[in-house]
């Protein structure tokens, strides 16, 4: 009898021991299988090459040639200037309904936003004189408002690959105009540049074939 429960003993440790390595063995290939997919999605993660943000340029164009004399339709380095901008990509709105318990939404038309700009200001105030030239033919003395075409230019904005320096699918051209523009003075930034921040409103939502 006890030789007998000796050997039940025997093959029970046997069997757990052989189980054990059965579970290692299986979950050490599936660490395997784990380990070599996450190789293959970070290999084909490396191999998009990702834009800067920093890699963009702007320009302005007089394509209506409005009857402002302003700095950036002359001297196309002023868009260099510019430090920080928007790439806006449209905009809708929504109206909402209520079916049961439950809130749904649904677009009702597109938008003509705005997008902002903010651009270095020279010793010869060229960002605020161009502002306000071009927002001096939106507005007449007497009170009246200008057709678009006299007052609206062509801006567009865009990414350029950092490798190339080519541009990228990513450039994009509205009509605009000039809404609003502010410049902020500071006793506390005395070596810091002078910045003019300006809101181009879009005349159309709409965007130029690149």
């Amino acid at each position: 009898m006890m030789k007998a429960g000796m050997m039940t003993m025997k093959n029970d440790i046997l069997s757990t021991g052989l189980n054990l390595v059965k579970n290692y063995a299986a979950k050490t290939q599936v660490d395997s299988n784990r380990l070599e997919r996450l190789r293959k999605t970070y290999g084909e993660v490396k191999a998009h090459s990702l834009l800067l943000q920093a890699n963009y340029f702007i320009e302005i164009e007089n394509i209506f040639d409005i009857k402002a004399d302003a700095p950036w339709f002359h001297d196309k380095s002023l868009c260099f200037l510019a430090t920080d901008c928007e790439i806006s990509l449209g905009s809708g709105e929504v109206e909402s309904f209520n079916a049961g318990v439950y809130e749904a939404n649904y677009f009702t038309r597109t938008t003509a936003s705005s997008l902002s700009i903010t651009f270095l200001e020279t010793d010869k105030g060229d960002i605020s004189s161009s502002y306000r030239a071009c927002r001096g033919v939106i507005f007449n003395r007497d009170g009246t408002i200008n057709e678009q075409k006299k007052y609206s230019f062509k801006l567009t904005i865009g990414f350029l690959n950092p490798k190339t320096g080519q541009k990228t699918p990513i450039v994009y051209s509205w009509l605009v105009g000039t809404q609003e523009a502010e410049i902020t003075a500071s006793a506390t930034g005395r070596s810091e540049v002078a910045k003019v921040n300006i809101t181009f409103a879009k005349c159309m939502p709409i965007l130029f074939a690149s």
